[in-house]
Parts: structure tokens; sequence; C-alpha cells
């Protein structure tokens, strides 16, 4: 793989959360949490995030340019490896449900050559899922690409968005089984997935509408306070997602 830029670099290790510092947007460890579910239609996922504890941080949101150029950098980061590999994930069902119906990677999708643990803890309902990649398949092999990544017992394998995918029913093996989700309940179901040739990304910067990133930060606090966000400003920050994601094609 050719080396990554300084600017595409230091959005790889923002997005797995390998920072340090203490400014307030460069110094989230999870700020994946909002750039995954910036790729989501409407707010459910903001909603299941908040209700698992995670952190909605209003300050992802408040710099546009900033955002769309870390996003921009990321996006352009994915290339094939040239190495066939088979990697894992532990899906959220309900996550799982919005990929299989759109045939393809929703959001930036984290991946692990190590297989499964045998517990998560802060999931409810889980699906397995290995993704069978060819050495054509757009990826960012962590340790390949980061010099120093403080997270390399992870082994993981970002996948970008919009990535075909097939899907295939995989009957599970009885250590498959074994694996519990925060009710203490096994996976829903275990899958192949195997990623087809990405397509060419490329779109028409939609206008922004202007309170979006202020509507989105207070459906933000809203949910994090265990409230529900005012319609006004959920249609507004869903409008505004929409739009970004044509900004960083």
């Amino acid at each position: 793989m050719n080396a990554l830029t300084d600017a595409q670099r230091r959005a790889v290790r923002y997005y797995i959360g390998d920072v340090e510092g203490d400014a307030p947007f460069w110094s989230n460890g999870k700020a994946y949490v909002v750039l995954n579910s910036l790729f989501f239609p409407g707010i459910e996922t903001e909603r299941a995030r908040a209700a698992e504890g995670k952190r909605l941080d209003p300050e992802i949101l408040a710099d546009e340019a900033r955002l769309i150029g870390l996003l921009r950098d990321l996006m352009s980061a994915f290339r094939p490896s040239g190495i066939a590999r088979e990697v894992c994930r532990v899906e959220r069902h309900r996550d799982f449900l919005q990929m299989e119906t759109a045939g393809r990677t929703v959001s930036f999708t984290s991946t692990c050559q190590s297989g499964f643990l045998p517990q998560y803890g802060d999931r409810v309902g889980v699906v397995l899922m290995r993704f069978m990649l060819t050495a054509e398949t757009p990826c960012i092999p962590m340790a390949d690409v980061l010099p120093h990544y403080a997270k390399a017992d992870e082994d993981e394998i970002l996948l970008p968005p919009y990535l075909p995918l097939t899907f295939r029913d995989d009957p599970p093996s009885p250590a498959e089984l074994a694996i519990t989700d925060a009710n203490g309940d096994p996976p829903v179901r275990c899958v192949i997935a195997e990623p087809g040739t990405m397509p060419r990304l490329q779109s028409d910067p939609l206008p922004l509408p202007k309170d979006g990133a202020a509507a989105g930060r207070r459906v933000f606090a809203a949910l994090t306070a265990g409230e529900t966000p005012d319609d006004a400003d959920v249609l507004a920050y869903t409008s505004w997602k929409t739009a970004l994601l044509t900004h960083i094609l």
C-alpha cells in the first residue's frame, strides 16, 4: 500500500481513538461514535448509542469545514491492500439489518483479524460477521499504515462506507453460540459477507442547512439527558447529515 499523507494519517489515528492533548475536538478518543452516526439516516443510531451510555460529543459538529476535511481525509485513506484476508466483526442486529437492506457497509466498519471476543456487554442483539476481503478490497490495515499503532492488540482492519456486500448465513459453531450480548443472549445470526467492487463515489454537494449542525448539538444534548429531541431539530439535523455526506465524496 502507498504511504498515507500526514492529513490522512491524522484522520485515521483520530478515528481509532489514538489521540493526545486536551483540545476539545482532537483529544476525543471516542469520536467514531458520532462519525459513524452521521452515515445512518434518522436518529435511531444516535438514540441507540446514547442508550448504551456512549458519548455524543457536540464538539464534533461545531466546525463544519473541519469535520468535512477530516472525513475527506479519512475516506481518501482507503485503498486495496493487495492481500486477501478473513476478518471478523460483531455487529449490532439493528445496524446489521440496515447493512443487509442496503447491500453495503453503511458507515466506517471496524473489523478484526483475531476472531471474536467471548462477550459484548455494550450491545443488545448481535450478529457475528466474517468478511472475506479480496486483495482488491479497499481497507485500512492499521498495523500496516501506522508506524506506531497504539492499539496493535486489536489487529484492526477498517472498511469504508459504501462497500458493496453480499451475505449468506453461516451455521454457528458451539464456540460462536457461546458468545453473548449485554443480556447474556447468543448471536441472533452468523453470516459471511463477501465484498464487491467499490463504486466510483461522486456527488454534487448539496447546500448545508444553516442551523443543521446546531440542531444536531441540541439533539445530542437531549438524547444524552434521556429526553425526546425537538421534532424541528431532528428534521434540521437529519437533513444536514444527508447534505454533509455529499461534501466528502
